[in-house]
């Protein structure tokens, strides 16, 4: 019998992460066996995992452990076991998955491009989130890789720059990002090129070279030099590092030129921020991509959407992730076992700006 390992996360306490092992369960008709491939593992988990609950990410996966939550993660898979007559044994597929090594699943709408799974316990949560694309058999390792850590960032990255767009950009004279060096964080930046309002960085002191190094931001500045940022002019804050602290610092120095404040992820926060009456300027508006995708399909938009993603997706990687490039160095993790440390660094804010880690769960 197949066994699975997975890796379950302390809600308590999201920087500590434990191995589990288990059996996987006998196949019922329609299902399908996956095993995993490659993931990403980046920021982006953390922010699941900190609005785990509210977003009931925690629902996708459950996890075995008490107190536990299983972090999802973009990934590739193929499947090796298969009791659906509309996906067989060889089908690969790109989507959703836990830290593990397999997943079962149940296909349903099953198209020449995808499939849902159709597990009852993911009902509930955006549509995105339980959609996987059939892949070519002929896997570009590289290009797996750098799918599976920049797909779910860049396209926030993207959805995000739209959601300002469509806005006239509150009509920013400076977009000032936090957590800079984080990958959703530059992406934003690239993605908002064709507004002429200036991007400013605010990052930590042990990031700065390599912030300033991206070549995205006309700024980049220390948090704690945020005062040396121009408080007279119209400002956006395009928050992904959630520190409320920090928030707060932020609307105090700008002030009545504070227009927005997108709340896009959580690379230090521990949940959603709390409503603050006494906070100076606007509340903080929390920016979900899934709601921002799902707009798009109920408008009927969704097919030249993804048209246009696709084709400024491979160009931005072409920029970050070329060979040459110093914005990601791919490292590979045979196994699970390295998780709980990655975790913890992502946790506690130490890892690598410039690396890209990758989990291959079933290696050696």
């Amino acid at each position: 019998m197949t066994r699975i390992t997975r890796v379950e996360s302390l809600k308590s306490d999201l920087g500590v992460a434990d191995l589990v092992d288990l059996s996987a369960p006998q196949l019922n008709e329609g299902e399908v066996l996956a095993r995993v491939e490659r993931f990403a593992l980046t920021t982006n988990n953390m922010t699941y995992a900190v609005y785990g609950d509210a977003l009931r990410y925690w629902n996708l996966f459950p996890a075995e452990l008490p107190g536990h939550g299983c972090m999802p993660a973009w990934g590739h898979a193929e499947i090796v076991e298969s009791r659906s007559s509309e996906v067989p044994v060889g089908t690969r597929i790109f989507g959703y998955f836990p830290l593990a090594t397999h997943l079962t699943m149940r296909p349903t709408t099953v198209t020449s491009r995808s499939f849902i799974d159709g597990a009852e316990h993911r009902t509930g949560t955006p549509q995105v989130y339980n959609l996987y694309e059939l892949q070519p058999q002929d896997a570009d390792p590289r290009l797996d890789s750098l799918t599976a850590i920049f797909r779910a960032l860049f396209i926030t990255s993207y959805t995000a720059a739209d959601y300002l767009r469509e806005r006239d950009f509150f009509d920013a004279e400076q977009f000032v990002i936090s957590s800079a060096s984080s990958k959703t964080a530059y992406g934003i930046a690239y993605c908002l090129a064709d507004s002429p309002a200036e991007k400013i960085a605010l990052t930590s002191a042990r990031n700065m070279d390599f912030v300033k190094g991206l070549g995205h931001y006309a700024e980049a500045h220390e948090y704690a030099d945020l005062t040396a940022v121009d408080p007279g002019r119209r400002t956006v804050y395009v928050d992904l590092s959630g520190d409320g602290d920090l928030r707060r610092r932020v609307h105090e120095h700008f002030g009545d030129q504070l227009a927005f404040d997108c709340l896009v992820g959580s690379t230090q926060a521990e949940g959603f921020p709390e409503e603050d009456a006494s906070l100076v300027g606007p509340a903080p508006v929390f920016f979900f991509a899934a709601l921002q995708l799902d707009a798009y399909k109920a408008e009927g938009q969704s097919r030249a959407f993804m048209q246009r993603y696709r084709r400024d997706e491979r160009e931005f990687l072409e920029r970050v992730g070329g060979p040459d490039r110093p914005a990601i160095k791919l490292v590979e993790h045979a196994g699970l076992e390295d998780a709980p440390a990655v975790i913890a660094e992502f946790h506690d804010g130490s890892t690598d700006p410039v690396a890209g880690h990758v989990f291959i769960p079933n290696a050696g």
